[in-house]
């Protein structure tokens, strides 16, 4: 009878370990699978964050913000100069009267107002406006004079068909 216990024992302590072995298989295969494609992912996110990064730097290259040339050009100046500052004075130019904008259409069903602005250096920037049915964009000259006022010159602009 003890003979038969410990036979009976054996088999139950034999068939546990046997069916820890395979699920411990089972859950290693698993988390190594789950490491693979953790890694995969981790390899693609740096490779998009590489190519988002380059497209970044590409953006800001023609920036008021990032030319260190430009910056300096504003140096003898009595005040400071950034592109914020830049950026609200054309917006303040959608205060204007028609006659006065900076946008060179006359209205189409709506006033022209400029929505987008980009200060490229220290004397362009580059301009978006629309009326809501037409939009079009604008090169702009600008500079400060003596007294520190911004002054405004269209270089160029076209407006973009309606589809």
């Amino acid at each position: 009878m003890k003979k038969n216990i410990f036979i009976y024992l054996f088999s139950f302590v034999s068939l546990i370990l046997i069916f820890q072995f395979v699920n411990s298989n089972k859950i290693m295969l698993d988390q190594q699978n789950r490491l693979k494609n953790k890694q995969t992912l981790i390899t693609n996110l740096k490779d998009s964050l590489k190519v988002e990064k380059r497209r970044f730097f590409d953006n800001v290259y023609f920036s008021l913000d990032t030319n260190e040339e430009a910056i300096g050009y504003f140096d003898d100046l009595d005040f400071p100069v950034n592109s914020f500052l830049i950026k609200e004075a054309v917006y303040e130019t959608n205060l204007l009267k028609a006659e006065a904008s900076l946008v060179p259409y006359a209205e189409m069903g709506g006033k022209f107002l400029i929505n987008k602005v980009k200060v490229l250096n220290h004397k362009w920037l580059i301009a978006d406006f629309s009326d809501g049915s037409f939009w079009g964009e604008l090169m702009i000259y600008y500079q400060f004079n003596s007294n520190g006022k911004l002054t405004f010159k269209v270089i160029d602009h076209f407006l973009y068909p309606k589809n």
